[in-house]
């Protein structure tokens, strides 16, 4: 099918306002969010924390997990096995390794425990989700620098609450410098309940549904990510309330390919930095508002390339304003829009081709 591109460019000068009306009547938003920018070099934003960046521990005091076939061995306080099953239950720092195939860790902590979790060259395939948090504080999980990690379910797997290779129902943080290979063979790669944070490492996902799956909170620095995912590729949906669901991306170099959407979120969606490819996709980059205060984005998609829609949200919520960076779109013939907004469009600066 013959593609089609839109063209035109703006400088850091010049102020666009368009008004897409498509379902909807346009009214004008001043709304402080459309120009929230933040500084990413610093360690401790709105968007992150400081125990998020934060990788170390005391390897003389860690507990250690071996896996080792369908069973693993287990030292020190907080950490217990059976068969297969490998049970945290309380705060502290574990530290992983080894391959097994048919192991489950599970982490089953107080609510106010913080668990830190070390993946230290890990090949993990299992049934249902290889790692599984459903109670905890907090969970880091930190990919030791220079490590390669890999987690695997099966197209058997039978949680449903679960349907992934990495499952929290807990607030997430994965950090670190080494790489994480995910294959979510049922269902999602990674699924967060609540918020996920991601602060560095290299990451490689394939899933049957979505690479991402969160509901309230997605937010990416640092990081270098390549999906293949047969639904969407990053995605943070709340349908029950839309002041969640947001997402931000800085820093980050991401390539998509994605049998629906590429990027999507129900909340906000902020960009502010790095190199976002969405190479196939329904829709591209899709949000209740999406703001892009820099960085390079290149989509192509067989529907609009950039969507601003939420049908449960107030129109004066959703918005497309592109403050700078540059933004390539091309889509498919036929009723598709390079970018389509269900309230204002606004171009304070930029390149969008």
């Amino acid at each position: 099918m013959k593609a089609k591109k839109w063209t035109f460019l703006l400088t850091s000068i010049a102020t666009l306002a368009l008004v897409t009306a498509c379902t909807q009547s346009s009214t004008s938003t001043s709304n402080s969010a459309a120009t929230t920018t933040v500084t990413t070099n610093k360690k401790t934003s709105s968007y992150f924390t400081d125990k998020d960046y934060d990788t170390s521990y005391d390897e003389k005091t860690a507990a250690t997990v071996t896996l080792s076939g369908s069973t693993a061995t287990v030292s020190g306080d907080g950490v217990t096995v059976s068969g297969s099953t490998v049970t945290i239950s309380k705060a502290g720092t574990y530290v992983i390794s080894g391959q097994s195939d048919g192991v489950q860790i599970k982490i089953e902590a107080g609510n106010s425990d913080d668990v830190h979790i070390v993946l230290n060259g890990v090949t993990m395939t299992n049934t249902n989700a290889a790692i599984s948090a459903t109670s905890a504080g907090h969970v880091y999980l930190t990919l030791a620098d220079g490590t390669t990690n890999s987690l695997s379910d099966s197209a058997s797997n039978s949680d449903d609450k679960a349907d992934a290779a990495l499952f929290s129902k807990v607030d997430l943080t994965i950090n670190g410098k080494g790489t994480l290979n995910v294959d979510g063979k049922k269902n999602n790669g990674i699924k967060a309940n609540d918020t996920l944070h991601i602060t560095g490492g290299t990451f490689n996902i394939t899933s049957v549904g979505d690479a991402f799956n969160v509901n309230d909170e997605l937010n990416i620095t640092g990081t270098t990510m390549t999906i293949d995912a047969k639904e969407d590729g990053v995605k943070v949906d709340n349908d029950e309330d839309t002041s969640v669901g947001t997402m931000y991306l800085s820093e980050n170099t991401i390539t998509v390919t994605a049998g629906d959407d590429g990027i999507h979120a129900s909340g906000d969606l902020v960009i502010d930095s790095g190199t976002y490819t969405v190479k196939k996709s329904t829709e591209g980059l899709e949000g209740k508002s999406i703001t892009i205060n820099g960085g390079n984005i290149t989509i192509y998609s067989t529907d609009d390339g950039v969507n601003a829609a939420n049908a449960n949200a107030q129109q004066s919520e959703i918005f497309f304003t592109m403050n700078g960076g540059n933004l390539t779109v091309e889509v498919g013939q036929g009723d598709t829009d390079p970018i389509d907004s269900n309230g204002n469009i606004t171009v304070n600066g930029g390149t969008i081709k």
